[in-house]
């Protein structure tokens, strides 16, 4: 259907690109009550998860978080996220027994890698602010520490977190990629309602037959010469879905290039974001898995001048309440 749409559309000189998919996030795990995940930096993170059986006004206040940085002697830091803030200190009780105070956003240090290596050995954590407290389960947290212990090729060594052995600690962090990106400069034009209407019939938008006034496209000019559709294309309850189209220096349109999956359908011959925007020249895009936001996936993208370059991903997977989202693929923005 999309193929012979496009076929159709006579006042446009379109031709879809191949597919230019080359970037792999980091992947994320969970064990029992916690998930984590690592990105391309070798940065790892370990976050709490509420009861998979527990009510949304039954989720601890606070959740626990473990991130770790590559790199010798790589830095760990745990933090707190959750329904409410916790205002220092703030007492983290292993078992029922004292372990740690946080008096600040966060402990650092060689305390935090002590605390890390007790939370795993433990069975509960009790995180006390003020007059408000939570109970995060810690099932599933030495696995999760195991796992960034291995990915950031430290198990067997003096510096691992809990798969300690007496090999030293030198594994260098992966260096991150370089990506080249475009200022975002020149004036945005425009599209006849007749062009506009082609476009979203190439996308098979589905937007149209719900709305006999569907929103009007952004355009943005992204340098060059050149510049950026953001055509709303579908929308939900809590997600609005925005097709990608780029118009070259030659007014030629064309769907936009991404080198990573996008959008509610990855495979999409017209690539997408989800509740989009184009800042600053970043492109950027926030898929929720629920209105609340305790699960999706959140981008960043840069323009090369040929294609939207992934700079930032950050997911949760699961839908336990936790909106302590994990980075899992990272760029060096040069411009």
């Amino acid at each position: 259907m999309l193929t012979r749409a496009i076929a159709g559309i006579a006042a446009l000189t379109f031709a879809l690109p191949a597919a230019a998919q080359t970037v792999k996030p980091g992947a994320l795990k969970t064990y029992r009550d916690w998930t984590v995940g690592c990105d391309n930096g070798g940065r790892c993170k370990a976050v709490a998860l509420a009861p998979e059986d527990g009510a949304a006004d039954e989720w601890p206040v606070f959740m626990l978080s473990i991130e770790r940085q590559a790199g010798p002697a790589g830095a760990v830091t745990i933090g707190l996220s959750g329904q409410e803030e916790a205002k220092p200190p703030v007492a983290i009780l292993i078992d029922g027994k004292p372990a740690a105070t946080m008096r600040g956003k966060a402990i650092t240090g060689a305390e935090a890698s002590r605390l890390a290596a007790a939370l795993a050995g433990g069975t509960r954590a009790t995180i006390r602010a003020g007059e408000k407290s939570a109970v995060n389960s810690l099932a599933g947290l030495s696995a999760a520490l195991r796992y960034i212990d291995a990915e950031q090729k430290r198990a067997g060594t003096l510096g691992a977190l809990v798969a300690k052995g007496p090999a030293p600690d030198t594994a260098a962090a992966p260096a991150l990629p370089v990506v080249r990106a475009v200022a975002a400069t020149g004036k945005a034009g425009s599209l006849s309602p007749t062009r506009i209407a082609a476009l979203r019939k190439a996308a098979e938008c589905g937007i149209a037959d719900y709305n006999d006034t569907p929103p009007a496209p952004e355009f943005h000019a992204l340098g060059g010469g050149e510049m950026l559709v953001l055509l709303p294309c579908d929308s939900g309850a809590y997600n609005f879905i925005s097709s990608l189209y780029v118009i070259g220096r030659d007014g030629k349109v064309r769907p936009a290039q991404t080198d990573a999956p996008a959008g509610m359908d990855p495979d999409a011959r017209v690539p997408s974001v989800v509740n989009g925007s184009f800042e600053r020249g970043i492109l950027s895009s926030y898929a929720k898995g629920r209105g609340i936001g305790d699960c999706g996936v959140s981008q960043q993208f840069a323009w090369d001048g040929r294609r939207f370059r992934l700079i930032e991903q950050s997911e949760m997977g699961e839908c336990r309440g936790s909106i302590d989202y994990i980075t899992t693929w990272r760029a060096r923005v040069v411009r």
